[in-house]
């Protein structure tokens, strides 16, 4: 791509659509677009389109649509087509009604991601447009409720509507060129992202994945044939005269708790911060009323101060609280029924996930994967939408390890005569930390392609560590405990979580060091301290990021930039950095990765928390509203390396997509591609040389992958 004073030359096609819909039974805020688009009641009314920084012209009606669709030509690869919601909507449209597959899309969701406007208010266009003072949002849709254009409508309306159109897409063009200038002297920084959002688009727009409805099925009656006999065997265990009865107890946490105890098993506990925070603030509002009579208020005072360490209690009783989860396993069979019935009908996840994919199988007509690029805050995907309803599409999320489970990914799969390719970046976050924190000899048996598992798990047993190689991999039970051990110690051990969150970390790896949960407590606490003393230039780490929040709010007045981490000391950067707004400069704390991406800590503060210990913050939009985060050193440490990983990743998809390689879905730490089942070897090859290579800003990271060729989404 050419360039001219710094940023690319482009052909911007600035795009928004206007669609029939309803607010009672057709709706965005009712279904997905995917659904919607595909429904029969879709219709697209307008069309408004602006050609780089001319005015915006529309186009009613199907046959004019078509008609200035193919006099546009954007697959053209000189052509970039910009939208708000790009990805969630008028891609989808383009592609899946029109049958126009542009070359190059820029979502203007996705740009204010990377700019950090997303990081500091909801991604609405009528926020990001006040934001960087393009104008002002106006409800124009309103007019076209339940409506069929144009004869439901009256002359005004029509003109109003169009008149709204154009409003929108001048926007967007005029929100987009405002972030452009965010890029200015950083083109290539321009270019990765563009070709990033275009792969990320395609994935949805060039699907290449179909769904199974008979595996569907016979899985939803298999879950439903399940659920129905354990509900039966309850009720008849608890004498409920019906079955409906009897899933409202289960419900029910008060009376849930009530059916254990009549098992003999007392529910377990946890702290509950919304009862904690109602009773202190009830005896706060008492001491206040005490305090204005002139009555001493110590005992009052005593409680509240109790509530530190002595929080209200409440049931632990859901899929997150791994105390109860354990009680699958309790051998009171009646126990382990009535704790698993509750789970599985208080989530369902199962067939829920299932039921969503269902209303897209016909085993022929490829579906879209929605991922939302640079979402999370450190720049991750997301899957579903930006607005409105998802279709429930969670390809990033269907269970993998539970063989009981993988119907779902059994189901999703490729066209005959095709070939799925999976290839995955092995311990991706851990040899960043490594390799960020400098741990030298961690990095080394990563880079010698040694095995760290199992030399950590011979520090924390005692035994050789190739005993314990060889042993977990001939499936010797105790080795293979030991070296998950190893194993779970190095992935999640390295952000700093305490003793506790450890050793329930191992047990939902299903790594039970003891039968009996105080002692297995006991030995987590000891491979835990074992994992800290084996790696102290991570420990360290922790304790260079929290100065790096501290000393970063001391440069509010300054433009300075300083830099930690890495192999050099200067892998990353921090300071407060410029991002695009109506006033012109505006910067916001920030800590700057080495491809230019800024993970930004808006309204970074400090306070004294209740235990009178510093507490730092910063602010982060959470729906509509702008909420406060707690940050710390060992969070940063994960901010940033988490973000690195990905950003890692995103650059070996776009060397693979820019290769040819026609990805079509993400899964955390790998890519996938569907290619004709001959091309299928010749494909992982590729993919394993793009996945072995690292970017310049990333100089000796021992990166390595693997690989697979499958049929199926069980590889992904």
């Amino acid at each position: 791509m050419s360039s001219r004073g710094g940023l690319p030359v482009l052909n911007i096609i600035t795009c928004d659509f206007e669609t029939f819909w309803s607010s009672k039974e057709f709706t965005l805020t009712k279904m997905g677009p995917i659904e919607y688009i595909r429904d029969p009641r879709f219709v697209p009314q307008l069309l408004g389109v602006a050609i780089n920084r001319g005015p915006a012209k529309i186009f009613s009606g199907e046959d004019e649509i078509r008609y200035a669709l193919n006099k546009l030509e954007l697959d053209k690869p000189d052509k970039i087509v910009v939208g708000h919601n790009l990805n969630g909507f008028d891609a989808l449209i383009l592609s899946e009604y029109f049958g126009v597959r542009p070359a190059l899309m820029m979502d203007t969701m996705v740009m204010a991601r990377w700019c950090g406007i997303a990081r500091m208010q909801n991604e609405s266009h009528a926020k990001l447009t006040d934001w960087l003072g393009n104008g002002h949002k106006r409800a124009g849709t309103v007019i076209s409720d339940g409506k069929k254009w144009p004869d439901q409508f009256t002359d005004a309306e029509q003109e109003d509507f169009k008149r709204y159109c154009c409003e929108d897409v001048e926007q967007c063009r005029d929100n987009f060129y405002s972030m452009l200038q965010y890029f200015k002297g950083k083109p290539d920084q321009f270019t990765e992202l563009l070709t990033f959002a275009t792969m990320t688009a395609k994935m949805a727009t060039e699907p290449k994945l179909v769904i199974d409805r008979g595996i569907l099925e016979a899985y939803i009656d298999r879950l439903d044939a399940e659920a129905e006999a354990s509900r039966k065997e309850l009720s008849e265990l608890f004498h409920f005269a019906s079955t409906e009865d009897m899933l409202k107890a289960v419900r029910s946490s008060g009376k849930f708790c009530e059916m254990l105890r009549a098992l003999g098993m007392e529910p377990p506990m946890k702290p509950s911060e919304r009862k904690t925070a109602t009773l202190k603030a009830k005896l706060e509002f008492e001491r206040e009323t005490a305090a204005r009579k002139g009555e001493d208020t110590p005992e009052l005072d005593e409680q509240i101060a109790d509530l530190v360490d002595h929080p209200v209690m409440s049931p632990a009783l859901s899929k997150n609280d791994l105390e109860f989860t354990a009680l699958r396993d309790h051998p009171d069979p009646r126990i382990a029924l009535l704790v698993d019935t509750r789970l599985e009908h208080n989530s369902s996840i199962q067939r829920s996930r299932a039921v969503s994919l269902l209303k897209f199988a016909d085993g022929v007509t490829p579906v879209p994967v929605m991922l939302n690029a640079l979402k999370a805050h450190t720049g991750r995907y997301s899957a579903g939408v930006s607005e409105g309803k998802s279709d429930g599409l969670q390809f990033q999320n269907l269970s993998k390890r539970d063989a009981s489970k993988l119907d779902l990914r059994r189901a999703i799969h490729v066209p005959e005569g095709y070939a799925f390719v999976a290839c995955d970046s092995s311990q991706i976050e851990a040899r960043i930390l490594a390799y960020a924190a400098n741990e030298t000899e961690l990095v080394e048996q990563f880079r010698q392609k040694r095995d760290p598992y199992s030399e950590l798990a011979e520090k924390i047993f005692g035994v050789p560590w190739q005993d314990i190689k060889a042993g977990a991999k001939s499936g010797d039970k105790k080795m293979k405990l030991y070296r998950n051990v190893g194993k779970t110690s190095i992935l999640s051990a390295g952000y700093g979580v305490g003793a506790t969150k450890f050793s329930n970390t191992l047990l939902r790896s299903g790594s039970k060091l003891s039968e009996d949960l105080d002692r297995h407590f006991e030995l987590a606490k000891e491979a835990h301290t074992i994992y800290r003393l084996a790696h102290p230039n991570i420990v360290a780490f922790w304790k260079q990021c929290q100065q790096v929040i501290e000393h970063m709010f001391n440069l509010k007045d300054t433009e300075d930039m300083f830099s930690f981490g890495g192999p050099d000391g200067k892998l990353f950067s921090y300071g407060w950095v410029w991002m695009p707004s109506a006033s012109g400069d505006l910067r916001v704390p920030s800590i700057l990765l080495p491809n230019g991406y800024a993970i930004r800590y808006p309204g970074l503060a400090w306070n004294n928390n209740e235990k009178g210990k510093i507490e730092w913050t910063y602010e982060k939009p959470l729906g509509k509203n702008i909420v406060k985060s707690r940050i710390y050193g060992s969070q940063v440490v994960e901010n940033i390396c988490q973000s690195l990983a990905f950003f890692m990743l995103a650059w070996q998809g776009a060397n693979m997509y820019r290769a040819g390689i026609p990805i079509v879905d993400n899964i955390h730490d790998s890519f996938g591609a569907v290619v004709p089942a001959a091309d299928a070897d010749a494909t992982l090859a590729k993919m394993e040389h793009h996945m072995s290579c690292v970017p310049t800003w990333l100089p000796g990271f021992p990166v390595a992958c693997e690989g697979e060729i499958g049929t199926d989404f069980t590889i992904a």
